[in-house]
């Protein structure tokens, strides 16, 4: 950061992308790195985007995954205490471990099913039974969160790095929201991202970019590189819509 303060830099870069971010995502796990000040400024990067941007989504960032006691205790911080809209959450360990984020049928939950990191198909890409034939991990995943999607506040997080894995969840998933982390600094392609993520009306599709946003610039111009970081993401995502004739204006 160009700026010693967690916060003084976050409220930079909020307030020079509000006019064009539709949610901001902090990663618990650098303000946790940091100790007390890390949550110190992680709550009040929360309070600001409430203040400068009420209508932004705020993903809580934690991919908490645990059972009984545990998994009702991080729900009751994400929400009760951080208030996010949202939490990213690790659902391995079965429904039970996220029951309890989804009791709350205004908040949202992202469930990890197929990720952006090289590593992410050790596992996610493995074939398993089902119904008689191999069945990818990933897609097991996202079969087993639409039939939990009772409330209708499930989303799946699909990174843009495996565009044939995000348009196979999105093929089982088609009125799911996906949050699709990897475009910029991971390499992620945004056309394909945009265009195998969305569904059949061209939404239901956070595009995610982190460090390409908020490191557009090391220097004393961080804010606004972030801005037009921004501006150019969302304006090129909607030029893929409008290619599609899915434009906001079309719609």
């Amino acid at each position: 950061m160009p700026v010693p303060d967690v916060f003084v830099f976050n409220r930079a870069i909020i307030d020079s992308t509000a006019a064009v971010a539709s949610a901001y995502k902090p990663n618990l796990a650098f303000y946790e790195a940091l100790g007390l000040p890390g949550m110190e400024a992680l709550e009040r990067t929360v309070s600001h985007i409430r203040d400068v941007a009420p209508d932004a989504v705020i993903i809580g960032d934690a991919k908490r995954g645990d059972i009984g006691p545990s998994a009702r205790a991080y729900a009751k911080a994400m929400f009760g205490f951080w208030d996010f809209d949202a939490v990213t959450v690790n659902a391995w360990g079965g429904s039970d471990s996220i029951e309890p984020f989804l009791e709350d049928p205004t908040r949202g939950v992202f469930v990890w099913c197929r990720g952006s990191n090289p590593g992410s198909g050790d596992f996610q890409d493995l074939l398993v039974d089902g119904k008689g034939e191999g069945t990818p991990l990933y897609e097991a995943m996202a079969r087993a969160c639409a039939d939990w999607n009772t409330s209708g506040n499930i989303g799946l997080v699909v990174g843009a790095t495996v565009p044939g894995q995000l348009a196979a969840v999105r093929s089982l998933c088609p009125d799911m929201p996906l949050l699709i982390p990897g475009v910029g600094a991971q390499g992620g392609e945004l056309e394909s991202a945009v265009r195998a993520g969305c569904d059949s009306k061209g939404r239901l599709a956070l595009i995610n970019s982190s460090r390409g946003v908020i490191y557009a610039s090391p220097s004393a111009d961080f804010a606004s590189a972030a801005s037009e970081a921004a501006s150019r993401l969302r304006d090129s995502i909607n030029h893929v819509l409008e290619q599609d004739g899915l434009g906001w204006l079309s719609s």
